[in-house]
């Protein structure tokens, strides 16, 4: 009888833990470095959050190891929505690239909801007699595969695409890894390296100077900040789509009311049309997904991405 009111008065207290989340600051680990983009989007975003759930959001940024540090933070946290992840696609490439992960972030995490989608852009060097994404695989095709493009490292995002890029277009191309996109900058220039693909924002004046061409985005459809642009799916590459996103988890263990929360307050303050313009001009399309719905982005994002470092034989320690 004493344990069955033990039990009782534990989950009573359980359940009103639940019911007053949160209580006290929130901590959004950032696997990322400080001062980017991605430490701007999500403040955005927790900034608006804050009023209704009645607690600060503070961010601290966990860089290193590809992510990998900011998700075994996370994972190790207790799981009570007082402790969130925001990271990219290192979530779904980490468990193929790195050889002996002691963690499983797709077991170990669970989603709360896409913050915003970034497809990546494609830029060539203005060396090369090329329009489009369909005259630069003809071109490639024409030198026997003798192209080569940049990445800021093997495993990357912008080195997977580039991967799942030449698979489409049944191109073997040589990948040119820098430390970052400025140190590739002079050799896209120059043309030493043909093309690379990265974010639009950090390589966007190159191509408005004229050093750079901007032969299109990888996403399924135009973006609206810039409709303009087309897509390489409709300029020679059909169905091809690849890009970087970030979006916030918390512990696989976090309860189910948490969660609903969580995704409740997150979709809601990324939804709103003065923070989805806000991310628009970072470079972002907002990206508000439900539970289930962030779940299934992230299993499709998954199978594409583990199968792009299959191909691209990359492995990591």
């Amino acid at each position: 009888m004493i344990r069955f009111v033990t039990a009782l008065a534990l989950g009573a207290a359980a359940a009103l833990a639940h019911a007053q989340y949160p209580q006290k600051p929130v901590r959004v680990i950032i696997g990322l470095g400080a001062g980017g983009v991605a430490d701007g989007m999500t403040r955005t975003v927790t900034d608006r959050i804050t009023p209704s759930l009645g607690q600060p959001f503070v961010l601290e940024n966990r860089p290193g190891a590809g992510g990998n540090i900011a998700m075994e933070a996370v994972i190790k946290a207790p799981a009570d929505g007082h402790v969130l992840l925001l990271i990219g696609p290192a979530l779904v490439i980490n468990p193929a690239l790195y050889r002996a992960l002691s963690f499983d972030p797709l077991k170990d995490l669970t989603p709360v909801s896409p913050v915003a989608i970034a497809p990546f852009a494609l830029f060539a060097s203005a060396t090369l007699p090329v329009s489009n994404v369909g005259e630069l695989i003809k071109l490639a095709r024409s030198r026997q595969g003798k192209m080569n493009y940049a990445s800021v490292g093997a495993g990357t995002a912008g080195h997977l695409s580039a991967v799942m890029f030449g698979a489409a277009a049944g191109l073997e191309l040589t990948h040119v890894p820098y430390r970052s996109i400025q140190l590739a900058i002079p050799d896209l220039v120059q043309g030493d390296v043909q093309f690379v693909f990265n974010a639009y924002p950090p390589l966007a004046p190159m191509a408005q100077a004229g050093k750079l061409k901007l032969l299109g985005f990888s996403s399924p459809k135009r973006l609206a900040a810039h409709p303009e642009i087309p897509t390489l799916s409709e300029t020679g590459l059909p169905g091809f789509e690849a890009g970087g996103w970030y979006m916030v988890l918390a512990p696989a263990a976090t309860p189910k009311d948490v969660m609903a929360r969580l995704n409740t307050e997150f979709t809601r303050a990324i939804a709103q049309p003065d923070v989805a313009a806000a991310l628009e001009k970072m470079g972002f399309e907002a990206a508000p997904m439900s539970q289930a719905e962030s779940e299934r982005f992230t299993a499709r994002e998954a199978e594409k991405w583990s199968r792009s470092v299959r191909l691209s034989g990359a492995k990591a320690d």
